[in-house]
């Protein structure tokens, strides 16, 4: 007598009615033994992965010199810039224009702002050069300009760009935020 698992496992073809069944349980049964294969597989696999993980972490770990990482502060490309520091380009500034056959006069104080310590060196080291060209502008504008809000808030971009010209062809970079008019009166 067979018993109940060779009975399962193996087929019976005593009746060719039952062939069919038994074929496919011998087919279930032998569809049963890749799903074991697999498995086994899947749990080679999962394992092999899990060792590769942990060694390849590891691996990065001892690379990296087994110590945590540190942030790094980039360093700044340029000058490190710091609280706004303020230059005042002395004695004022004085010019004088004609307006309708009488000679006109301007005074102008004028400072310098920036965040760069060494620009506002580089300013005071080339104050001759600043100093002329500021005095060009003031000299070739009328006295309109100097009657509107608008007109000196122009003005002061121009001497704004005068300064950073002067500071690009001596220093090669702008170095200054603005040119502030710190006193204004003309007569």
């Amino acid at each position: 007598m067979q018993s109940v698992a060779q009975a399962l496992l193996l087929p019976s073809y005593s009746n060719s009615d039952d062939s069919d069944s038994t074929a496919n349980e011998a087919g279930m049964a032998q569809d049963g033994d890749k799903p074991a294969k697999k498995g086994k597989k899947g749990l080679m696999i999962g394992a092999l992965a899990g060792v590769l993980l942990i060694g390849g972490g590891a691996g990065a770990f001892l690379f990296m010199g087994g110590q945590p990482a540190e942030l790094e502060v980039a360093e700044p490309a340029g000058p490190v810039l710091g609280p706004v520091q303020y230059l005042e380009l002395t004695p004022s500034f004085i010019v004088n224009f004609p307006h309708q056959g009488r000679q006109r006069f301007l005074q102008a104080s004028i400072s310098v702002m920036s965040r760069d310590p060494e620009a506002l060196d580089a300013v005071s080291q080339h104050m001759p050069v600043v100093r002329h060209n500021l005095i060009n502008l003031l000299n070739a504008q009328m006295l309109l300009v100097f009657e509107d809000p608008t007109g000196i808030e122009l003005l002061r971009q121009l001497a704004t760009q005068e300064v950073k010209q002067v500071l690009m062809r001596e220093i090669g970079r702008e170095g200054i935020e603005e040119v502030l008019f710190t006193n204004f009166v003309m007569q």
